[in-house]
C-alpha cells in the first residue's frame, strides 16, 4: 500500500474526502491528515509519504509554500493541490514547485478515482523502475569476480588516477593502502609440467591450481593481489613501511614461498619476476612493465628463479608531484572540514613523499608548492598571508626545516589557523544572512502572504538554507520568528493605539478577524479584547 496525507484546514471537508473513497481498492492507505503545511511538513518528517494531496489557502504554512519546500527537500513525494476557481491562478503556480496535478473545488468522488489511479500508476512505474535496477545490481554483483580481475589487470597495464584507484579499490574491497608497492609476475615452465606427467590439456587445471596455492599464501599477508594476465600469473603487494628494503624483503619472500609450495605440491617450476618499488598506487604500471623485463632475464639467469629487476638494471625513481588531487583534497578540508579533517589531509600529503633518493633542495621546492596552494586560498578568502604562516617570507621560513616532521608541523599549524579564520568567516556570512532576513520580516510583517519561499527569494537562497540559517543561527523557525515578531506588533498596538481589533490584524498580517483572534489567544492565552481592557486604568 502507498502513504498519502490529506492537507486541509477545515476538518469536516478532511473527513468527507477520507469518508467518501475506498483508498484501498486504489492501492492506498487511509490517508493521515493535516490541518496546515506546518503539520503537514511534521508528519513528512517523520515517515515520508509517496503523495500529498493539499489546499493552497490556509493558516499558518499555505499549499503553495508546502509545495515548493516538499519539492526542495522531498523531491520524490508526488504533490497534488486542491484549488477553488478563486485560487486557480495559484495552482498554475504550483506547477513551478513541483505540484503533478491538482483538482478543483468542489470535487467529486469521481475525481479521485481518476487521480488515484494516475498516481497509482506513475508511484507503480518508479517502483519498477527500482526493481530493474535491482535486478541490474543483482547482475553486477554475480559478475564481480570478472569484472574485479578486469579492474586489476587495468591497475597494472591502465592509467588510471589515483582517486579512481581508491574508489574502485573500495568497491571490490580491494585493499591498496600503503606508502610502498610493488608487482611482481611469474611464468610457468612448460618443460617441468611435461616431466611431471601433465597432459596439454591440463594446463588450465594447472594454472588455477597455481593460482589457488598462490592467493592462499599471498591472503595471509593484509596487502596483496594474486590474478592471471596474459598466461602469467601477477602480483601485486603493497606494505605500510616506507622503506622500500622493508617490502622487497617481505616480497622475496612472500614470492620464495609460493615458488616452494608449486614445486612441492604440484611438481611445477616458476620463473619470477620482481618490478621496481613505487611510492604510489598510481605507478604500478612502471613496476609491472619492470617485472616483465625481469622475467626475460631467465633466458640468461635461468628458470625456477626470483629476479629483481633492480639487481640487473640501474633503479629509476620519479620526483613526488604535489598533484592537482592532492590539492583539492588539502583545499577542501579547510574550507569544509573540521580540524581532524584537514590534519588527515596533510597526514595524506607526506605518508607520499619518503623517498631516499631525493635532495634537501627537492624537498623544500616540493614544500614550496604547498605553501603556494595555500596561500592562494587565504588570498581568495582575503586573510592576511603573513598573520596565517607567522612571516610573510616564506622561502626563508621553508629553508629554515631540515626534517619533514619539522615542516609538517608549521605546515599543519597554517592550514587548521587557515581553516579557523574561513569558517568564523561563513559564520560571520550566515549571521549577515540572518539579519537581512529579519529586517525583511520586520519591515514586511504585515503583509499576509509573507512566506519562507517569498523571503528565501528575496534573498536569493533556497528554501531548505534559510530554513537551516534559523534553526542554526537563531535556534528557532522562519515562522517561530515571524509569529514572535506579529505578535509583539499586536501586542504594543492594542496597547498604544485605538485601532479596530480587525484593524490591528490587518496591519500585523492577519486580515481574517476571527483567525487573528483565535491566534492571538491560542498564543497569548486571552483574546485581543481581553488582552487591550487588562492594560486600562479601572475607573474610580
Amino acid at each position: 500500500m502507498f502513504k498519502l496525507i490529506l492537507v486541509d484546514d477545515e476538518e469536516e471537508v478532511r473527513k468527507g474526502i477520507i469518508r467518501k473513497i475506498d483508498w484501498e481498492s486504489f492501492g492506498f492507505d487511509v490517508p493521515e491528515e493535516a490541518e496546515n503545511g506546518r503539520d503537514a511538513l511534521d508528519l513528512i518528517e517523520e515517515n515520508v509519504p509517496d503523495a500529498v494531496i493539499t489546499d493552497i489557502t490556509m493558516p499558518i504554512m499555505d499549499g503553495l509554500e508546502l509545495s515548493a519546500v516538499i519539492n526542495e527537500c522531498y523531491p520524490t513525494v508526488k504533490t497534488v493541490v486542491l484549488t477553488g476557481f478563486d485560487d486557480f491562478k495559484f495552482a498554475q503556480q504550483a506547477i513551478k514547485y513541483g505540484v503533478v496535478d491538482y483538482i478543483l473545488k468542489p470535487a467529486l468522488p469521481q475525481d479521485f478515482y481518476v487521480l488515484l489511479n494516475k498516481l497509482k500508476k506513475t508511484i507503480e512505474e518508479e517502483v519498477s523502475n527500482k526493481e530493474d535496477i535491482n535486478r541490474l545490481r543483482s547482475h553486477y554483483v554475480k559478475s564481480l569476480p570478472v569484472i574485479r580481475e578486469k579492474f586489476l589487470i587495468q591497475l597494472v597495464t591502465g592509467n588510471l588516477s589515483k582517486s579512481e584507484i581508491d574508489r574502485r579499490s573500495h568497491m571490490f574491497s580491494i585493499c591498496l593502502k600503503g606508502n610502498t608497492f610493488v608487482v611482481a609476475t611469474a611464468s610457468i615452465n612448460a618443460d617441468s609440467m611435461q616431466q611431471s606427467g601433465y597432459e596439454e590439456d591440463d594446463s588450465e587445471l594447472c594454472k588455477f591450481a597455481v593460482l589457488n596455492i598462490s592467493k592462499e599464501i599471498i591472503e595471509k599477508y593484509p596487502h596483496g593481489e594474486a590474478f592471471f594476465h596474459d598466461d602469467n600469473l601477477v602480483f601485486i603487494i603493497s606494505s605500510n613501511e616506507k622503506d622500500k628494503n622493508t617490502l622487497l624483503t617481505k616480497t622475496i619472500s612472500i614470492l620464495e614461498e609460493i615458488h616452494f609450495s608449486v614445486l612441492k605440491y604440484l611438481k611445477i617450476k616458476l620463473s619470477i619476476g620482481v618490478g621496481s618499488i613505487s611510492a604510489s598506487v598510481d605507478k604500478l604500471k612502471e613496476s609491472y612493465k619492470n617485472a616483465l623485463s625481469a622475467l626475460e632475464y631467465k633466458r640468461l639467469i635461468g628458470i625456477d628463479k626470483v629476479i629483481y629487476i633492480e639487481d640487473l638494471e640501474p633503479q629509476i625513481t620519479d620526483d613526488i608531484v604535489f598533484d592537482e588531487e592532492k590539492e583539492a583534497r588539502l583545499i577542501s578540508s579547510i574550507k569544509f572540514g573540521s580540524k581532524n579533517d584537514v590534519l588527515i589531509a596533510v597526514q595524506e600529503i607526506f605518508d607520499d613523499i619518503v623517498n631516499p633518493t631525493m635532495s634537501l633542495k627537492d624537498y623544500q621546492l616540493y614544500f614550496l608548492e604547498i605553501v603556494v596552494s595555500i596561500s592562494k586560498l587565504s588570498r581568495k578568502s582575503q586573510l592576511d598571508i603573513g598573520q596565517l604562516f607567522g612571516t610573510s617570507n616564506l622561502n626563508a621560513e621553508i629553508s629554515k626545516y631540515t626534517t619533514i616532521d619539522e615542516f609538517k608541523e608549521w605546515i599543519e599549524g597554517a592550514c587548521v589557523n587557515l581553516r579557523n579564520s574561513i569558517s568564523n568567516k561563513m559564520r560571520t556570512k550566515t549571521q549577515l544572512l540572518l539579519e537581512k532576513a529579519k529586517d525583511y520580516i520586520r519591515l514586511n510583517y504585515s503583509d499576509d502572504t509573507l512566506s519562507l519561499q517569498k523571503l528565501a527569494d528575496h534573498l536569493y537562497i533556497s528554501v531548505c538554507y534559510l530554513s537551516l540559517i534559523f534553526k542554526k543561527e537563531a535556534d528557532e523557525t522562519f515562522l517561530k520568528y515571524l509569529i514572535r515578531v506579529r505578535l509583539d506588533a499586536a501586542k504594543d498596538l492594542l496597547t498604544s493605539s485605538d485601532l479596530q481589533i480587525a484593524e490591528i490584524g490587518e496591519k500585523v498580517g492577519y486580515p481574517d478577524i476571527n483567525y487573528f483572534s483565535f491566534f492571538f489567544k491560542k498564543n497569548v492565552g486571552m483574546s485581543p479584547r481581553e488582552y487591550r481592557n487588562s492594560f486600562k486604568l479601572p475607573k474610580e
